[in-house]
This record gives C-alpha cells, structure tokens and sequence, in this order.
C-alpha cells in the first residue's frame, strides 16, 4: 500500500491523532515514531506530504522523492533551513498562538507593573499605590497573528500600540507602523514586545541605539527568537536603568549557559521558552485548509518564504 502522508511523531504525541481523522479517506497516512533509525522501514517512495516538528522531519526528506508539502507542528522551522528541495512548500504552525502569547505579555506587565511579585513576598505593611498600565505605549516588532493578537489584547487595558515591520505598511490595531530599522520605533515607548522571527534581517533590531531611545524604566519582552537582541546592549541597558525589567523567552542558545550574565541580573525574568507551547489539538485545525486547497491542486496559504526566512 502506498503511502501519500507521513506523519513523524514522539510516542506521547497528542496531534496526530487529529491528523488522521482529519486526512480521513481522502488520503493514505502512516505513521512512524520520530526516534527511529534514519533508515525508514517503510516504503516513502510515494510520501506527498510529511508533518511533524522540523528537526524530527528532516532526515526524511531525502526518503521522500515526490514530497510536496511539508507541514511543520512548530511555529518555527529553523531546522528545515537548507534540507528543504525545489518546489516543496513548507507551511509553519500558525494563527494557533496568539492566545498563549498574549497571556504571557500581559501576565508579565502586570506583574511587573503592580508589583505583585514582590508583594507576593511582602514582610512589611506597604500601601504605596501602583500607576497601572492605562495610557502606556507599547510597541511590538513584528505585526503579523500574533504581534496583531498581542496588539488587540492591549486595547482592552487602555495600552496604546504601535508596530515595527518590514516596510512600515499599517496594520489594523496598531495607531502606527514602522519600517524596520527605522529608530525612531522606539521614543518614549513604555513596552517593547518583540514577536520577530529569526532571519538575517531581524539579527539585532534590538540593539544599543534601540535601547538608548528608550525612558527610564521600560519593560521589554522577547517572545520571538534570541538574535533580535544585542545582549551586550541590552545589558548595559539593564545597568543603567533605561530599561527597568527584562523577561526573555528565547536565546540565542538554548537552554542558555548557566554562566551567561542574564542569571546573575536581578532585573531579568528568564522563562525557558515557554511562552507558547506547541498547542498540538490546533495542528490539525491550522492544517485543513491547506489539506483542501493541496487536493484540489491549488496553491497553498501561509507558506514558508526563504528569501525572508519565514
């Protein structure tokens, strides 16, 4: 029998189950656990579409001739970069995250911002009110689903947005959008939410001019990939109190050391990239309406663009 869809997933995988209901008749699907030997015991000769995380796919594409479509459980697809073959669409995990993503920001600011972590541990009577968060400014690099999501979410706390893209086109929930590279992004902003993927394009949006633009006691967040930031920059920010507190999500290497200066900062919340996890139920309903448009020979949408890396 031949197979048309291959799925490539851990034995405690939630979302192939979804998958396979949702390939159902249509399609012929296998599946085979990501932890076997590169060498396939079964027949991938007629694999058309393969899905699962991008370092679990990789050493089988070469086993797949006519693969057409890849269709990442991932948000990012780093590990795919130079195994992808002409022609084959690549399609990351997306629209699933905007949720998580802006539950994790504001929880952040908020915490932050009313101090409750540290009332949390309060040992004395302290009635010192907080200002909160209405009328601050935030501005978010990267205005797509979830930079759009985190946006929308700050309406609702009277928080002002503005947006960084590629080529500063507006885009609905944000008062105004900047091209990247422009500086001027960052005046006067009391927030700065970074959602970039990683490209050679987004290496160090964040550097020392960025964060000279700055007033005192700022709040940034990373929940897009670590090269965004220049450390070094970002650390003497922290020092010099133009940038209040830090809450990282992602490094550019992973797990970060535990000799690299981020855990000895008091200021800095490092949060293990766990801003978004994968939420594997949507995996199967951010791939149906690709699943339509390949069987109907049409193109597919939200596809991976390698000349801007996502």
């Amino acid at each position: 029998m031949t197979t048309d869809v291959l799925l490539v997933a851990n034995d405690d995988d939630e979302w192939p189950a979804g998958v396979i209901e949702l390939v159902g008749q249509r399609l012929s699907v296998a599946r085979v656990n990501a932890s076997e030997e590169s060498t396939p015991e079964i027949d991938c000769s007629s694999v058309r579409i393969l899905v699962g995380g991008p370092s679990n796919l990789t050493p089988w594409i070469e086993f797949c001739p006519k693969l057409e479509w890849i269709q990442s459980t991932w948000a990012g697809v780093d590990a795919l970069a130079g195994h992808i073959p002409a022609g084959v669409v690549v399609t990351p995990l997306k629209h699933v995250f905007g949720q998580s993503m802006s539950e994790f920001v504001f929880g952040w600011i908020l915490a932050i911002e009313r101090r409750i972590l540290d009332r949390a541990q309060a040992s004395i009577w302290d009635d010192t009110p907080e200002m909160g968060v209405v009328g601050k400014t935030m501005g978010i690099l990267g205005t797509g689903s979830i930079g759009s999501a985190v946006a929308k979410t700050a309406q609702h706390f009277g928080i002002r947005c503005r947006g960084l893209n590629s080529d500063g086109r507006s885009v609905e929930g944000f008062e105004t959008c900047f091209e990247a590279g422009d500086h001027r992004f960052f005046d006067d902003l009391d927030y700065v939410v970074s959602v970039l993927p990683k490209t050679t394009h987004t290496e160090n949006a964040i550097d020392a001019e960025a964060l000279q633009r700055l007033p005192p006691g700022s709040i940034l967040i990373n929940i897009g990939r670590g090269n965004a930031i220049d450390d070094d920059a970002l650390l003497t920010a922290l020092a010099n109190g133009s940038v209040g507190a830090a809450v990282l999500d992602v490094f550019r290497e992973e797990p970060l050391p535990k000799s690299h200066p981020y855990w000895q900062q008091p200021n800095v919340y490092i949060t293990s990239h766990t801003s978004a996890p994968t939420l594997e139920r949507f995996v199967a309903k951010a791939m149906a309406p690709n699943l339509e448009r390949f069987i109907a020979g049409q193109h597919l949408i939200g596809a991976f663009d390698t000349s801007k890396g996502y």
